[in-house]
């Protein structure tokens, strides 16, 4: 290749990464907040989403996928991946079989998408937003699976950026997509390991869908949950009992969170490991950022069927998943049919549904003072508004 190509090429790949990359204006747009606002967003349509499909798996119990048997009458199987087949929660997208299903996913997005236009963020507090933005971020993820679903394979549309790149999002005139609102959470929060597990991936190998949205009451609380579920799960840490700990290929993907990889992955996870496998990484010698599984995180795609003469009933396969205790009794785990779905979730306004009808009325206020303020000259004007205001 000549130096004239070589030259091109590096161009025409940093302008697409300058493309793709949010500007300082657009950051610093977001990054306002009120740490004494009482506003609080409500998600009662993505909470009935979630619970309808989302099935809890609970502690792993670091339980090894058996290897699968070919149905008689053919003599194909299905591919294992014996260490992390069996983890992780899964969501039901088999139940969005219909274009109407799918639009309930996304009414719930478009919903959220346009509340800044209507409710301007920096009303909010910082943790009230990051709720927002991992809210955000999951439906938006889950829609856009649902849209390539029954794609089972995600490691090429997660490896070469395409499903997280693409700005499908517009969020107060701002075209943003799902690594714009990561890049959102980083500039407004640092690099705080937590963050990482806010942000579910759609494979089995990522951080966990939730069944419950996140809110600015609980947001950090779920986040530890959601890193303790991880870390302590064959998806996030493995060892044989070898000089080496295998871990995550996420964190490999989030190294930024870590300035000084190894010690600083290290003390993370030493944080959140129980007893058995701190020990086990504190005699290990060497970090390997190799664990992964680019499945889709659905109910029953690590155990599809091939036909054959004998079928069952794909209902059964539930008790697969079911969350065991460390005595392998069944958790209480609930799943709910796509039933629920039709007839608990429906299209909310951006402020119906989302505010009580008094923070509606005080943040109509606040707009109108905030209105007046724009077409102010001087300080005096503005507390004279804001007086005549109240």
């Amino acid at each position: 290749m000549n130096f004239t190509k070589t030259l091109l090429l590096t161009i025409m790949f940093l302008v697409s990464v300058n493309a793709l990359a949010l500007d300082k204006k657009t950051l610093e747009k977001f990054s306002q907040y009120d740490n004494n606002s009482e506003f609080v967003i409500i998600y009662d349509d993505v909470e009935a989403i979630l619970k309808a499909s989302v099935l809890y798996m609970g502690n792993s119990t670091r339980q090894k996928a058996k290897k699968s048997k070919a149905s008689i009458g053919t003599r194909f199987r299905n591919k294992v991946k014996a260490l992390t087949d069996l983890e992780g929660n899964r969501f039901h997208y088999e139940a969005f079989d219909t274009p109407e299903k799918i639009q309930l996913m996304t009414n719930v997005r478009k919903s959220l998408e346009s509340l800044p236009s209507n409710s301007p963020l920096h009303f909010f507090s910082k943790d009230e937003q990051l709720a927002y933005w991992l809210n955000l971020y999951n439906v938006s993820l889950l829609e856009q699976l649902l849209l390539i679903y029954p794609r089972r394979n995600l490691e090429s549309l997660t490896e070469k950026g395409q499903l997280f790149d693409q700005k499908n999002l517009l969020v107060d005139n701002e075209k943003l997509s799902l690594n714009d609102i990561k890049s959102i959470v980083i500039h407004n929060f640092g690099y705080d390991p937590l963050l990482i597990y806010g942000f579910h991936q759609g494979y089995i190998a990522s951080p966990d869908i939730r069944r419950e949205p996140y809110t600015g009451k609980r947001v950090w609380k779920i986040l530890e949950r959601n890193a303790n579920l991880f870390i302590n799960s064959n998806r996030g840490t493995f060892s044989d009992g070898s000089k080496t700990f295998r871990v995550s290929k996420l964190y490999e993907q989030n190294k930024a969170f870590f300035k000084d990889f190894d010690e600083d992955l290290r003390d993370h996870l030493k944080k959140y490991l129980n007893r058995s496998y701190k020990s086990k990484l504190l005699a290990t010698d060497e970090i390997k950022t190799n664990t992964t599984n680019w499945k889709i995180a659905d109910l029953y795609g690590t155990e599809r069927k091939y036909g054959g003469s004998v079928s069952t009933s794909s209902a059964a396969l539930i008790d697969a998943f079911v969350a065991k205790g460390p005595d392998g009794i069944k958790e209480n785990v609930s799943f709910t049919n796509s039933g629920y779905m039709n007839s608990n979730i429906t299209n909310f306004s951006p402020l119906k549904g989302r505010f009580s009808e008094a923070q509606i009325q005080k943040m109509k206020t606040m707009m109108k003072l905030q209105e007046i303020r724009k077409g102010t000259v001087t300080i005096t004007d503005e507390e004279e508004s804001e007086s005549q205001e109240k």
